[in-house]
């Protein structure tokens, strides 16, 4: 039986969908996971609570609260909160006293600030901070609250929307958490019309009480009493992280990062992963290279990114690679490590301290110094491959960095393995001996080693001794979809794709200064050329592929396993990806034409858009219509980069083919070599004829056509001819009466419910006429937006652009505006 039906080696593939970029993107997610099932155990295995709430159930200040609340027919976030803040201050009154006082706020106009990804979050209805964080806010109502000072989030939904309140209350905690390093986990509350539930969100999961009656208010105070005294059978914030002192209250957060008597002060968070998954952050400690990756890591992994990174640098830091400090775990105020537990999920907190800080992959500067960065990340994974017994299995745009800078100890070793250390390029092409890397490559998550009867790393060692573990191949299908190779993304042998290629040969001038440079290479394919039969060693058999895989088409899957070529693959996918969008320094916004299919890039881009991992059922790769596009190349990237073309198509032609197809099998790293010959061959060649092109790192090439849809005329009633919002959208909405009235955000505003599309009557807002259809110009879009600009799917794709009317809404009926052309 093969190893991933036995015990998983590493996470899954990673998410197709980009990350949720909004309140309704993260509802989405949640809504298709189990984690909105209500769990009936919830108050005893999640929530704390004195012996009784008898003295503060008696209060009747709180009882009149509660009555007048219960009997509303209105959404009132005021009343809400003056309830929640009435039990805040009788709880913290009787049991925490020396703790601070925690006050709910009235949000639901006001999106939360400083979030690390930049994401539209959204306006939580209630939030929970300090009540020293809201005074200052009193004094000054201008200011928004920032979402590293949220303790909690309230979501209140009346009758015609409450069935997406739970979803919406897992959104907002969802980012909550993204902002939160020092808190483990974080609860929150959907009030309902007729009660409430609960949740609690960590980076293991998330779980969602019954729904109580408000009746029954003690799951409301045991909430609030958890705020103020959690649990202590499991970890509630992090001992190791605090806010940094600042002269600006609501200014973007900086935290303090203790490692034993060490203390790394003012790290600033870059990034932050997905939540309900490893949640990674990325902390850069002040202006230093040192940076922080906290991360939860999957408690049955077989491998750890730390360990991984040790026996890579176990002769001094590893050249092509981030040099790492160390890996720990962070222990809980009783010693054990802070563990998280939803379901069958449970995660460790394991930070890393690297001592490499470098910029995205995206800031390489010119096309030569682009091409240079890919052969050396050839270069480094051969290495580790060859050397390490690695192999990385996630290459991709975020986890290749350019500009790396390294903080060296005092005292620090150098790497020592001289005889066998990775040659960068240009020792080749610059004549620098023991030449640094261009690229560095980082982010070991999702490594393993290779061959398993070789494997050293404790965990895995420790692992195999406990369990049943076979010596099957690794079979996992891990990776980022963008750039996974195309069997990976499958899970199967690509046994159609069989047009292979000779290994490709070097100019004589070029060929004499590899074979020196490599002379000491112990692969045996630096110096190899094929023969008039053979591809890279190996020949096909048509006949007898053909025959074995219809007599027996499962061994398309049983005989798939995860080979070094195709994280080589995943390289190729890097470079098409950077190249398509690439946008040369100094050059104009590009012209988009009237008919937006001869903007060439719009029709290569959807074979990288349509591209998504789906079940091993689903064999079909979007992305394979591009490696058949030869002199097409020229003409999907920019014209200043059309001579970039050759490039791509000849890598293309060696990545096609399935090389487990050709007997002899090439050997583990042939395509690495052969990618390797062709990028030097054409760095050579831009460098003779002066072709090098500077890139405009802040800009990329517009990737979908834009929209010039007309805004759409309200309409009243309901249809079912498609051009309509169906019946079932036409739920009554609860009316609001806040004590506190506020302006709506623009996203509220935008509604229109079923009682004031009834008082318009007949009317209607007048069409809008279409936009012009002249060619235009595109509008610039900036690098730091570039996962947003370059969704992986289409869905994603259309919303991606800022158009000039509001988002289709439940409670907003639309009729589209025909058109008679």
């Amino acid at each position: 039986m093969a190893d991933y039906k036995l015990y998983p080696q590493t996470t899954p593939v990673k998410k197709t969908q980009p990350p949720p970029y909004n309140r309704r993107q993260m509802s989405d997610i949640v809504t298709r996971t189990d984690y909105l099932t209500p769990q009936k155990a919830f108050s005893v295995d999640r929530l704390n609570k004195p012996p009784s709430f008898a003295a503060i159930l008696e209060n009747k200040t709180l009882q009149g609260l509660v009555k007048q609340f219960s009997s509303s027919t209105t959404t009132s976030y005021g009343l809400v909160v003056k309830l929640l803040n009435c039990a805040s201050s009788l709880i913290h009154k009787r049991w925490a006293k020396d703790k601070e006082l925690l006050a709910f706020r009235d949000n639901h106009t006001r999106s939360p600030t400083n979030h690390p990804n930049d994401s539209r979050a959204g306006e939580p209805d209630i939030v929970t901070i300090l009540d020293l964080i809201n005074k200052l806010i009193e004094k000054d109502k201008t200011k928004r609250i920032p979402w590293h000072h949220v303790l909690s989030t309230i979501e209140e939904k009346g009758e015609a929307d409450s069935d997406d309140g739970p979803a919406q209350s897992a959104a907002y905690l969802a980012f909550a958490n993204q902002c939160r390093p020092d808190l483990v986990g974080m609860y929150g509350m959907a009030i309902l019309p007729k009660g409430y539930i609960v949740q609690y969100s960590c980076p293991a999961g998330l779980q969602t009480s019954e729904e109580f009656n408000w009746v029954d208010i003690t799951p409301l105070l045991s909430y609030v009493y958890t705020l103020y005294i959690p649990r202590k059978d499991f970890a509630s914030r992090d001992p190791s992280i605090t806010l940094a002192d600042s002269d600006d209250t609501f200014g973007a957060p900086a935290w303090n990062i203790r490692d034993g008597d060490k203390v790394y002060e003012n790290c600033a968070v870059k990034v932050v992963g997905d939540p309900w998954r490893r949640m990674t952050w990325v902390a850069r400690v002040g202006t230093s290279p040192i940076t922080i990756k906290d991360s939860y890591r999957d408690a049955h992994a077989s491998f750890r990114e730390g360990e991984l990174y040790d026996i890579l640098h176990r002769e001094g830091p590893a050249p092509g690679f981030l040099r790492i400090k160390k890996e720990y775990e962070v222990r809980c105020e009783r010693g054990r490590p802070i563990t998280v537990t939803v379901g069958s999920t449970t995660r460790i907190k394991t930070p890393l301290i690297m001592h490499t800080w470098g910029e995205s992959l995206r800031k390489c500067p010119s096309l030569i110094d682009f091409a240079k960065s890919m052969y050396d990340i050839l270069e480094a994974h051969r290495w580790a491959v060859l050397e390490r017994n690695i192999i990385h299995r996630d290459i991709s745009h975020g986890n290749i960095f350019v500009q790396a800078e390294d903080f060296k100890e005092e005292n620090e070793k150098e790497f020592a393995g001289k005889e066998s250390r990775p040659i960068f390029v240009n020792e080749i092409v610059e004549n620098v001996k023991n030449a640094d890397p261009m690229a560095r490559l980082g982010d070991m998550d999702n490594a393993a080693e290779l061959n398993r009867d070789k494997a050293v790393s404790p965990s895995f060692v420790a692992r195999k001794k406990k369990t049943s573990m076979n010596n099957e191949p690794l079979r996992f299908r891990t990776g980022t979809p963008k750039f996974i190779a195309r069997s990976p993304a499958v899970g199967r042998l690509l046994v159609t794709n069989v047009d292979f290629r000779a290994m490709p040969e070097l100019p004589n001038h070029l060929a004499e200064k590899y074979f020196e440079t490599y002379a000491n290479d112990r692969s045996g394919l630096r110096t190899f050329v094929d023969d008039d039969f053979t591809n890279h060693g190996g020949m096909y058999s048509s006949r007898k592929n053909v025959k074995k895989y219809e007599d027996n088409p499962d061994l398309v899957v049983e005989e798939f396993e995860h080979h070094p070529r195709h994280d080589a693959e995943s390289v190729f996918w890097c470079m098409v990806v950077f190249l398509l969008v690439a946008v040369p320094l100094g050059s104009p916004d590009e012209v988009i034409p009237k008919d937006t299919d001869k903007f060439s890039l719009f029709c290569a881009w959807r074979h990288i858009a349509n591209h998504q991992v789906g079940p091993t059922q689903d064999i079909c790769d979007s992305r394979a219509g591009l490696l058949a596009g030869g002199k097409l190349w020229n003409e999907w990237l920019h014209p200043d980069l059309a001579h970039a073309g050759p490039l791509l198509a000849s890598l293309a032609s060696q990545v096609s083919p399935e090389w487990s197809l050709l007997s002899p099998q090439p050997r583990d790293l042939h395509l690495h070599k052969a990618m390797q010959r062709i990028i030097l061959t054409h760095i050579d060649l831009w460098q003779k004829n002066k072709l090098d092109v500077k890139f405009d790192t802040g800009r990329v090439r517009p990737t979908i056509p834009p929209d010039n849809r007309t805004v759409p005329q309200v309409c009243i009633t309901p249809s079912i001819d498609g051009q309509h919002i169906a019946a079932g959208a036409l739920r009554n909405k609860r009316g609001s009466q806040n004590i506190e009235q506020k302006e709506d955000s623009q996203a509220k505003r935008r509604r229109t419910t079923r009682a004031e599309a009834k008082a318009l009557g007949s009317q209607s807002l007048p069409p809008t006429p279409p936009l012009a259809t002249t060619p235009r110009r595109f509008p610039r879009f900036h690098a730091h937006e570039v996962d947003r600009i370059l969704p992986p799917t289409p869905g994603s794709a259309s919303t991606s652009l800022t158009s000039d009317w509001p988002p289709l809404d439940a409670n907003v009926f639309y009729t589209a505006t025909k058109d008679k052309a």
